[in-house]
């Protein structure tokens, strides 16, 4: 409780609160009350904040509106860090490998401890007529996803029954630990309707150097194309890729 109070009261905190915040719901831009009443804090200290990002160049403001919308220093800056990620640099050979393989659109999600949840961070689609793409960028609830479902089966039941409770309706808890169970039987988890009906999902999770889940390889792929043999073809495929991208990871000590 001391160390969220903390947090709070801390001008650099607040600030990259609220710049995560503008990052996770980039759906234009924001006015000053908006962005106060989702990230709780006053008026007052958000708009001493957004001055701040605004003369680093992070945001930029509309005079007439006053609204606030990231800027292009902030998806510069982004774009910078993410190329320079180890665990981007070194998965997406894999990611491209299954993506070529597979010939289907290819992903990497990466798992947030903090936040329960998977974030999908790349793809590579291949050159078909018809493709399912993922939703980069934003983080999914761990029940929702064939890739949450893939680091689920790789966590401790405690785990598994916070993710549950955070994303309730998707299943009755003996049904997600039948899921659970097979995906682990299976090496990879297939979700049926996901991104959005019409649509199949494949993951296979991807452990760290510690043993850890790290995240999921995937496909998406729309459903006409989609039969039990290359349901068992394609989750093969990626539980190899996933495999050595592991290896990759304890070599490189990332």
């Amino acid at each position: 409780m001391a160390d969220r109070l903390a947090r709070q009261r801390n001008p650099l905190g607040r600030t990259v609160r609220l710049l995560g915040w503008m990052a996770d719901h980039d759906s234009g831009d924001f006015g000053v009350r908006e962005l106060a009443a989702a990230v709780g804090m006053a008026p007052s200290t958000v708009h001493r904040s957004l001055g701040a990002l605004e003369q680093e160049g992070l945001v930029e403001s509309e005079a007439q509106s006053g609204r606030y919308r990231l800027s292009l220093g902030f998806y510069r800056l982004a774009l910078k860090g993410a190329r320079r990620a180890p665990l981007l640099q070194l998965a997406m050979p894999f990611v491209a490998e299954a993506a070529r393989a597979g010939e289907e659109t290819a992903q990497l999600a990466v798992y947030g401890e903090v936040e329960l949840a998977v974030m999908y961070l790349a793809e590579v689609a291949p050159r078909r007529y018809l493709q399912v793409r993922a939703r980069l960028h934003e983080w999914l609830p761990l029940t929702v996803s064939a890739a949450g479902l893939a680091v689920l089966s790789r966590l401790d039941s405690e785990a598994v029954v916070s993710a549950f409770a955070r994303a309730p309706g998707t299943a009755s808890g003996s049904e997600l630990a039948a899921t659970l169970d097979t995906v682990r039987r299976r090496g990879f988890a297939s979700a049926q309707g996901l991104p959005e009906p019409g649509c199949v999902e494949l993951a296979a999770p991807f452990v760290g150097p510690d043993g850890r889940v790290r995240g999921a390889l995937g496909f998406s792929l729309p459903q006409v194309r989609f039969n039990p043999k290359l349901e068992v073809a394609l989750g093969g495929l990626l539980a190899a890729e996933a495999g050595k991208l592991a290896g990759s990871l304890a070599e490189a000590g990332t």
